[in-house]
């Protein structure tokens, strides 16, 4: 029944903060893409507009929606979940929420929050611009680790992760399915550790250091240390 009461209670939080009075200005196109894991503002990785794996709660997650310009508040919903994975062991389980959002100029979602027992466990952000490793590389300096996944078990396409650990930040390329694309991006980082500077940023998430553990020993995907990238 807490759980239940809660989600109510985001609900109205949500559906009330989306409802701006008629008179409200439109959000400036300069605040329609959320570019802070890339320029620390208003705080850097592991920070997220104040919110922090592992140490944020429900409540502070409630509170900093509102604040969002980037996001379509009519599209927010969230789900209950009765078994997700917990902040400081992904094989222990707890009741919680997924809170989804779209972004205010795209129809698809680009938000997805998760709080697992008053927890803040993971922010995943599916980016609306264009970002390059290398330019991501530039601000955030050089990651710890370099892998790739395998799609079907078989190098025929693949996505390439980026892992920082003391900011809690893996940044994910879109999935490569094309043979040059495949050759190009996937076999060097186990070859040598290295990336493409010109590869595409898709997906940033904000993680506990157990979940990107979980991710690095994953078997469907392999790590390496990084050793620089390509064409520097």
């Amino acid at each position: 029944m807490q759980k239940k009461t809660l989600g109510l209670f985001l609900l109205y939080a949500l559906l009330t903060a989306g409802c701006g009075g008629v008179n409200a200005a439109p959000t400036p196109s300069s605040d329609t893409v959320d570019k802070s894991p890339f320029t620390g503002i208003p705080c850097a990785a592991p920070c997220w507009y104040g919110l922090e794996v592992g140490k944020s709660h429900e409540n502070d997650v409630l509170s900093t929606l509102p604040r969002l310009t980037f996001i379509d508040r009519k599209s927010v919903y969230f789900r209950l979940i009765p078994s997700m994975s917990t902040f400081d062991d992904p094989r222990v389980f707890g009741g919680g929420v997924m809170i989804f959002s779209n972004c205010v100029n795209s129809k698809t979602r680009c938000l997805t929050i998760q709080v697992v027992e008053d927890v803040l466990t993971e922010i995943l952000l599916v980016l609306n611009y264009q970002i390059k490793v290398g330019e991501a590389i530039d601000y955030l300096g050089n990651p710890n680790y370099v892998g790739y996944d395998r799609a079907g078990g078989r190098l025929v396409a693949c996505r390439v992760f980026l892992i920082w650990i003391e900011k809690q930040l893996v940044l994910e390329s879109n999935l490569v399915d094309s043979p040059n694309e495949v050759e190009k991006n996937c076999p060097i980082v186990g070859d040598a550790g290295k990336i493409s500077t010109d590869l595409l940023v898709s997906q940033v998430r904000y993680m506990s250091a157990a979940a990107i553990e979980g991710l690095r020993s994953s078997s469907a995907s392999e790590f390496f240390e990084f050793s620089g990238t390509l064409f520097e």
